[in-house]
């Protein structure tokens, strides 16, 4: 040939694989007219490519002068339908092709390989013969075959009949008979991947059965229609689809929507046709380049939006299930409500659509974030994505709340303190924005979202030391399992309160319990001492409240708070070494209460929050389908 064929595959073929061979070989046998076509792969082993041999044969009308002299000139097509490079993709996995073709009373036979001179004149024959061509390709180019699935006729039927399905169809509606066959012969199987000797034929009985819907848009082409074939069926199994464009007799793939948008346990096969898409796909046939001036965009947003009715119509299911995904979003991310596309097609993917979601939210955060001045319409805007931002964090809230009750049953008191406020890890107000996720310290009381100050293990070791008991029993960690918020750095002279959460020793004796409580009071007077600048101590004491418990706290003229579980509440005056008095309010709080009044603030904030959400973006919905910004 007159090019240089290795530089001409890497440019017309940038993507290229086995099954373009089998696709090359075929397309060339229905071009001339074939109604039957053999495919035999004969391999000693898939590991021994070496050994690889492909026999294609056909009945079409074969290598005649006409049809030879296009196939020797590279870039000389037949027609606008044909690029004239197919047969490029044969010496990128073989070094030779053998061809044999014959008819009537000729015979032309030559080796296809680089240095093809173009030079196979006819040969006379004695009798006449029936038309048959043959391609014999031998000596594997590559030092593998990638997949089994390139060898096994079951994986190859698939994509065949998907490849070639409009030139299939067509000889279908003309009832024009056709048979491929497929045979494999190997002498080493892999039972594992069921690799062995089989075969397998494609007829006219294994096509779907097509509906047509012709499409008119006055924003595409104003004379073009587009013919949408389409096949829908329930079948076993996981199901398949295939959405794409009908183009010179082939497929190539439309990317209009995710193959996850299908259901499973359907056979989903939708071909768009027109005057629009003839001859205009690139050197390798994978990609629709449309002629100039047909709108991509409108054009997949049109046929997208065919392709939705169809499939609301014909699996009613869908519309169910994505009613559920929906509600589904608005209980688990009201705050990304408005970002959830609305002109979906077919099953939400789940994932995909939070995704997208997820960052139209960080975008519009972004701009907001970036503004130096607000203008109405950003500063109501603002409002909209703190309210948003807000949700988010009170959904973050209701994730520590059902961790919580999964620890009810007798974790370390270790891991209860650090999931409340996390022990040893030094904090400051200036990272307030990440440690916003550190503090659940609001699971006592919301007032504590704003202090942020918690010490390192240094710092924590000290006061812990000093204000150690006498003859107490320690915790998992050797220590007393205290836990410490302060609402600012202690070490510094401002005033400050600080939140100590106490987990006691479960106990069904009175007097233990009621020992545990006068224990909260030496601790408190022992925190004033060693840390001066103490305003204010904020004591919880979580305990298993019983009933003796509750009646002397109450003889004790302890406050019961209203509440789903046990809170009892006594503020207490605190002697400071310089004669101040530091108030001590102090709570004895059972397990359950922490929870459930947690749940029950959170749920509130929540509820109030998810409507504010669903009413926004209802109305942004309005005002998008009145063209309104």
């Amino acid at each position: 040939m007159d090019i240089e064929t290795a530089g001409a595959i890497r440019l017309f073929f940038p993507n290229p694989s086995l099954t373009l061979v089998y696709f090359e070989a075929l397309a060339n046998a229905l071009d001339a007219g074939a109604t039957e076509v053999s495919i035999e792969i004969d391999v000693q082993a898939f590991d021994k490519p070496e050994t690889l041999k492909v026999t294609v044969s056909d009945n079409g009308d074969g290598f005649t002068d006409d049809n030879f002299n296009r196939f020797k000139k590279l870039l000389l097509p037949r027609d606008k339908f044909h690029k004239g490079i197919g047969r490029l993709v044969f010496l990128n996995y073989f070094n030779r092709v053998e061809i044999d073709s014959r008819r009537d009373n000729w015979r032309r036979t030559f080796t296809f390989k680089n240095d093809f001179d173009g030079n196979a004149p006819l040969e006379l024959l004695a009798d006449q013969q029936e038309a048959k061509t043959t391609l014999v390709f031998s000596g594997f180019a590559k030092e593998r075959v990638k997949s089994y699935d390139d060898l096994k006729p079951d994986a190859l039927k698939p994509l065949i009949i998907e490849q070639f399905l409009p030139t299939l169809d067509a000889r279908k509606r003309e009832a024009k008979p056709f048979k491929i066959s497929i045979n494999l012969k190997t002498s080493e199987s892999n039972a594992q991947k069921e690799f062995f000797t089989d075969s397998t034929e494609i007829t006219v009985n294994d096509l779907p059965s097509m509906t047509t819907v012709t499409i008119k848009d006055s924003t595409l082409d104003a004379i073009s229609a587009i013919d949408m074939h389409y096949h829908i069926e329930a079948v076993s199994g996981k199901g398949s689809s295939l959405v794409a464009f009908s183009i010179d007799g082939r497929t190539i793939a439309a990317n209009l929507i995710p193959p996850s948008s299908f259901p499973p346990g359907y056979l989903c096969v939708f071909l768009f046709e027109s005057e629009l898409f003839h001859s205009n796909a690139d050197s390798s046939r994978q990609k629709l380049v449309l002629p100039g001036g047909t709108p991509e965009t409108q054009l997949y947003r049109v046929l997208r939006r065919e392709l939705g009715k169809v499939l609301a119509e014909k699996i009613p299911q869908i519309t169910e299930k994505n009613q559920k995904i929906k509600e589904t979003f608005e209980e688990q991310f009201p705050h990304l409500l408005g970002f959830f596309e609305d002109d979906t097609v077919g099953l939400i993917d789940r994932d995909d659509a939070l995704s997208i979601a997820q960052q139209r939210f960080f975008k519009e955060q972004k701009e907001i974030l970036q503004c130096e001045k607000l203008s109405d319409a950003t500063y109501e805007k603002s409002l909209e994505m703190s309210s948003r931002t807000l949700t988010e964090y009170i959904l973050y809230r209701d994730k520590i709340i059902t961790r919580m009750k999964e620890m009810t049953g007798g974790n370390a008191e270790s891991e209860i303190h650090n999931l409340i406020v996390p022990r040893f890890r030094e904090y400051s107000q200036g990272t307030m924005p990440s440690e916003i996720y550190q503090n659940n310290a609001w699971l006592l009381d919301d007032k504590f979202m704003i202090f942020r100050t918690i010490l390192s293990e240094k710092s924590m070791d000290s006061v812990i030391n000093a204000i150690r008991l006498d003859d107490e029993s320690v915790g998992d960690t050797g220590r007393p399992d205290i836990a410490m918020i302060f609402s600012a750095d202690p070490c510094d002279t401002t005033p400050v309160d600080v939140v100590v959460v106490e987990i006691k020793k479960k106990t069904d004796a009175e007097k233990d319990n009621f020992y545990a409580v006068n224990q909260l009071l030496d601790r408190a007077g022992k925190l004033v001492a060693h840390c001066p600048n103490i305003q204010r101590v904020w004591y919880y004491a979580i305990m298993d409240v019983n009933e003796a418990t509750a009646f002397r706290l109450r003889q004790f003229k302890w406050t019961p708070f209203f509440s789903k579980g046990r809170v009892y509440y006594q503020e207490f005056d605190t002697p400071h070494p310089d004669g101040r008095i530091i108030p001590t309010p102090t709570f004895v709080v059972s397990f359950d209460a922490i929870i459930a009044d947690a749940e029950g603030r959170n749920h509130t904030f929540l509820e109030i929050l998810r409507e504010g959400m669903k009413k926004y973006a209802d109305e942004h919905g309005d005002a998008k389908s009145s063209g309104e910004e």
